[in-house]
């Protein structure tokens, strides 16, 4: 019994020449190191956020209510402005894999942090309105969520929960801010 092979030459592709890999490398190297300290600056942002409210009193209750809030508008702006970029390009598949990539896994660290400082002062924060900072940013996913939704969709009701939702937020942060004094941290935000 005789086997055949056939054989053939594929000729070589020439993708890349060797003198435009090397860019290209460096490039990706470039690119891994960024990630790299990217993450590296997470971590150390996670545990200076979570060592500075460790144990929260009456005298860095301020400074935590100030960071929750200035955290909670940066989180609202970012949404905003990318869900307004996005409209512009008319791309709701670019939003929704910037939503998926880019907004989730920074809000969901973010979000476990905030969730670590409010579980390990619990017994502090039970009776207290401060309490409700962390669930105010918890809400946060719903908002994206709506706002992918709506775009996605083309759903006007899904906006209208995104939106109702941050305007209830800015009222509650509103309200926390001023027993804190902190008028001046005030902002007006929402997502028109």
């Amino acid at each position: 019994m005789t086997v055949h092979f056939f054989s053939s030459t594929i000729p070589p592709l020439p993708i890349l020449s060797k003198q435009s890999a090397i860019p290209l490398v460096w490039l990706c190297l470039l690119c891994l190191f960024m990630s790299i300290s990217s993450v590296e600056a997470n971590d150390e942002n996670t545990q200076a956020f979570t060592a500075e409210f460790a144990v929260l009193d009456k005298n860095n209750l301020p400074q935590y209510v100030s960071r929750m809030s200035q955290r909670y508008y940066a989180q609202v702006d970012l949404l905003n402005n990318y869900f307004q970029l996005f409209q512009q390009k008319k791309d709701p598949r670019g939003f929704n894999v910037w939503h998926l990539r880019g907004f989730l896994p920074n809000f969901s660290l973010l979000d476990a942090e905030n969730q670590h400082v409010a579980e390990s002062n619990e017994k502090f924060l039970a009776e207290r309105p401060e309490k409700e900072l962390t669930l105010i940013f918890t809400e946060l996913k719903e908002v994206s969520v709506n706002l992918m939704v709506s775009f996605r969709e083309n759903d006007p009701e899904a906006y209208k929960a995104a939106s109702t939702q941050v305007k209830s937020h800015i009222k509650q942060l509103t309200e926390i801010l001023k027993t804190h004094h902190l008028d001046d941290e005030i902002r007006e935000s929402s997502l028109n």
